[in-house]
């Protein structure tokens, strides 16, 4: 009542005016429908990439301004690097919601103002409430079938403007169709394959996905290309002995440096996300969605190169790309991530790394404590002042501690009707029982898929993630290069390569099949 204002009219009647109901904590079992919006994760995935893309190129114009002092070229590479820097960011602040709820209540009131004006008004009695809560909306894609008959379409589009543009009678409907649809051919060729794969997997592998851990996934894995990108511009180059002939400079870039810093720099990514991990099924998913992020970056400079191949370049391209590629970078990095989903099951490893990192903190307030500036803002500088953390109670709290309850989302349609969140026929199919109340003896193993090899050892992972990756560059780089050596024409040269290119993009689809089959059941090996 204090806080009420009091206002006096040109008759002198007063009048009292509410004050809006102070913010609560909002309740733990609180579930909030959303309207489902499939295609917009699509488009925000577009509206990030496109920024990040032309930020990998204006530091690396702002990195050889360093390494040369040259002024002029670092200042330039900054300023042209900070709005993106803010693009980004902004795109991927914390988003926050601020709910409002009545609840019907026999003391409650009819009217209640509102922070920003007005009022809500109700038919009956009712307690009103509002809080502050994050947006942790579950991630919602298009079915998988959806976008791969988009994929489909988009090349079958361009089969059908590459006959036309060989055409001799209609090469000129050919060239302006061409130049029509060749931006938005570029645009949807690079990335809608990264949305059909992510689809697939997510959609597969059934785990309930908040939309922001799925997007910082696919970001980590965009920011692991920039190290990969600068290694292999500068750091492998150097390397390679000068006495190298151009062939083998670039068979060494590809089969040993590229392999080597991308898979590194993915897996450094997926581990950024230990602390969330819950198990190695979960390790698959995030390695996987990383693969792609960094799978989103490379096409869009492939694909957008193959522009001047004409239509049949860039079908081409993005058929390969899309179709073996991305799967290829989302299953090497899904190995690295599946082992460092195993280290997380590991409750005293993942509680030291905790306990490191606060004591590190509290060393760091110390630290800067004793040079004089009150970092905790308690009036002295004696340092931390709080209990210290002892790992004993910490590891004894984390065995202890239950799975924390979060706030659940649904999601609904136009017509409120609540939705799966994967809206896929499929999935009936492969989720008809639950793994986690099954013991391994009662399972049918007939029944099961036949495994494939997937290490628990960190470092096994990545050494076959490499070697993988390694074979698929080298491999395809020899398909063309030794015809040529051997003096095959130009046409059995095209053929061999793309026999090979076949060969290696059917290997790469049976053995993502084969693993999200797998790992559908590590979570009970």
């Amino acid at each position: 009542m204090s806080n009420d204002r009091i206002i006096i009219d040109s008759l002198n009647r007063k009048f009292r005016i509410p004050s809006p109901t102070n913010l609560s904590e909002a309740p733990n079992d609180i579930r909030i429908a959303r309207k489902s919006t499939p295609w917009r994760i699509y488009f925000n995935m577009l509206g990030t990439v496109l920024p990040a893309f032309f930020l990998l190129y204006t530091s690396l114009f702002m990195m050889i301004g360093i390494i040369n002092l040259d002024p002029f070229m670092t200042l330039t590479g900054s300023i042209c690097t900070l709005p993106l820097m803010v693009i980004l960011f902004r795109l991927h602040r914390p988003k926050l919601i601020h709910v409002k709820l009545a609840l019907p209540d026999d003391e409650g009131k009819y009217l209640h103002p509102l922070p920003n004006g007005g009022s809500l008004q109700t038919n009956v009695k009712t307690n009103f409430t509002r809080f502050i809560i994050r947006d942790d909306s579950v991630l919602d894609i298009p079915p998988s079938k959806q976008l791969w008959a988009f994929f489909i379409s988009v090349i079958s589009i361009g089969i059908i403007i590459s006959f036309i543009f060989f055409s001799e009678f209609s090469q000129e409907l050919g060239i302006i169709l061409f130049i029509i649809v060749a931006i938005p051919l570029w645009l949807i060729g690079f990335s809608l394959p990264v949305l059909a794969w992510w689809g697939t997997s997510t959609q597969f592998l059934g785990l309930p996905t908040r939309r922001r851990d799925a997007e910082s996934w696919l970001l980590a894995g965009m920011a692991a290309a920039f190290p990969a990108f600068f290694f292999n511009s500068f750091a492998a180059p150097a390397l390679i002995p000068e006495i190298f002939p151009q062939w083998a400079n670039d068979l060494c870039i590809l089969a040993f440096s590229a392999p080597f810093c991308e898979e590194l720099f993915k897996g450094a990514a997926v581990a950024i996300f230990l602390p969330s991990i819950k198990g190695p099924k979960h390790g698959f998913q995030i390695g996987f969605t990383v693969g792609l992020g960094f799978a989103l970056i490379e096409n869009f400079q492939y694909i957008g190169m193959s522009l001047l191949g004409g239509p049949l370049g860039i079908t081409l391209t993005i058929l390969i790309r899309g179709i073996g590629s991305i799967p290829g970078h989302a299953v090497w990095t899904a190995i690295t991530g599946t082992a460092i989903g195993w280290l997380a099951k590991d409750i005293e490893f993942k509680t030291k790394l905790e306990w490191y990192a606060r004591n590190w903190a509290i060393d760091a307030v110390d630290i800067v404590e004793g040079l004089g500036i009150d970092v905790d803002g308690d009036g002295d500088l004696s340092g931390y002042d709080d209990a210290r953390f002892d790992f004993d109670d910490m590891l004894s709290e984390a065995y202890s501690k239950s799975l924390e309850t979060e706030k659940s989302w649904l999601l609904v349609d136009n017509y409120g009707v609540l939705m799966n969140q994967f809206d896929d026929t499929n999935l009936s199919k492969i989720d008809t029982f639950d793994l986690k109340n099954i013991s391994v003896d009662n399972i049918n193993k007939s029944n099961l898929p036949s495994n494939i090899f997937l290490p628990k050892s960190i470092f096994s992972a990545l050494l076959l993630a490499m070697l993988g990756h390694s074979f698929w560059n080298g491999s395809s780089y020899l398909s063309e290069f030794l015809p040529e050596i051997f003096g095959l024409g130009p046409g059995y040269t095209a053929l061999i390569s793309i026999t090979w290119s076949v060969i290696l993009i059917t290997s790469i689809l049976v053995i993502a099949i084969r693993l999200l089959k797998e790992v559908k059941i590590i979570d009970v090996n």
